[in-house]
């Protein structure tokens, strides 16, 4: 196993200090500024860490570079920024890699059933038979180029060590995520003046190419599970945006009105904007869209909502980046800060437009 890898000390546990950000941080406690919050940007792959005790089962020959593929890891560099440069948003990341438990998945108190159904499961897909991991991904043991994340135990006594080890750490690292996001959510909407708007958006990014044995990021996604070149917002919808009122997390209406503002901030032109921005396709928002989609719509506040937004990675990294990861490689290059500044700027410009009306 690589020296490389990104590590988070045994033990450590998390609270909404740690995991919260936003404008003035440092200098205002954040219950001075949550009646200003009007978006909430939540980071469940933020993080490609692992906790330190989860050294013994990590698969060996896994490098930096697979670790980081396998979460959305500029998320984090993006939020953090977003949530400094713009007094009106919040940001609340996870922090650990969602090797350890995926919370954008529906939870579990125990992962050890679905992580035992899942290397059963991918033995017969090895084996040749044609399956699917729906279902069964809270704990997710190899990355989604195939690469193994965890070694599968070949005992009783290495499953139950394992099992335990991740519970642990779920329960201080994921779960405390949870926890924070929720209080978060709940704070920001008793602070909010009556009628106020508040938007939750779940963020992540995902490239259209995956990892090849030798590190280089090129090989071609199938074309079903392509991203445009900006991004694709989901609230479990249709192509539209519409759908079942009891079922999606936001109005079409505001869906198309989200997306236009991200359009302009791209200086993106309507022949342009099938090959930019789709909805629903090919993401339609997992778990964290559906929890929180329900809450808003039982809480009877049509200024309200949940949105899935899955960026293409390439575009967040930037070129050099993005040149960089298509080469050969076991390490990740550092953020491209003037990218990044030039993304956020973007971000907050699309957040300013919609704030106007």
């Amino acid at each position: 196993m690589s020296d490389d890898l990104a590590w988070i000390e045994a033990g450590r546990r998390f609270g909404f200090d740690d995991l919260v950000f936003w404008h003035d941080k440092g200098t205002r406690p954040f219950a001075a500024v949550a009646a200003g919050i009007d978006t909430v940007v939540f980071g469940p792959h933020a993080s490609a860490d692992f906790p330190a005790e989860l050294r013994p089962f990590v698969a060996p020959g896994l490098t930096r570079r697979q670790q980081f593929d396998y979460s959305d890891v500029i998320i984090s560099a993006v939020g953090r920024a977003w949530a400094a440069a713009d007094p009106h948003v919040a940001y609340v990341e996870n922090p650990h890699s969602r090797l350890v438990l995926d919370p954008n998945r529906a939870p579990v108190a125990d992962a050890g059933p679905g992580l035992r159904q899942f290397f059963a499961t991918l033995a017969r897909q090895r084996a040749g038979e044609k399956v699917s991991f729906a279902g069964m991904d809270t704990v997710r043991p190899v990355t989604f180029s195939g690469q193994p994340a965890l070694r599968e135990p070949g005992t009783e006594a290495e499953w139950s060590a394992l099992i335990a080890t991740l519970n642990d750490c779920a329960a201080r690292g994921p779960n405390a995520y949870a926890a924070v996001r929720d209080a978060l959510v709940e704070q920001v909407l008793a602070a909010r003046p009556t009628g106020a708007r508040v938007l939750l958006l779940s963020l992540h990014d995902t490239m259209n190419t995956q990892i090849l044995p030798d590190g280089a990021i090129t090989r071609e996604r199938p074309v079903a599970d392509r991203l445009p070149w900006l991004a694709n917002f989901g609230n479990r919808g249709d192509f539209a945006g519409e759908g079942p009122l009891d079922e999606i997390t936001i109005a079409g209406t505001e869906m198309r009105r989200i997306a236009d503002a991200y359009a302009r901030a791209w200086d993106i032109t309507d022949s342009a904007r099938n090959t930019a921005i789709l909805l629903n396709n090919p993401y339609k928002g997992a778990f964290e869209t559906v929890h929180w989609g329900a809450k808003l719509r039982a809480l009877g506040r049509v200024n309200l909502g949940m949105v899935q937004v899955e960026f293409l990675r390439e575009t967040l990294l930037g070129p050099r980046v993005t040149a960089s990861l298509h080469q050969p490689g076991k390490d990740w290059p550092a953020v491209d800060q003037v990218h990044l500044a030039e993304t956020v700027g973007r971000l907050k410009q699309a957040g300013d437009s919609l704030r106007a009306g």
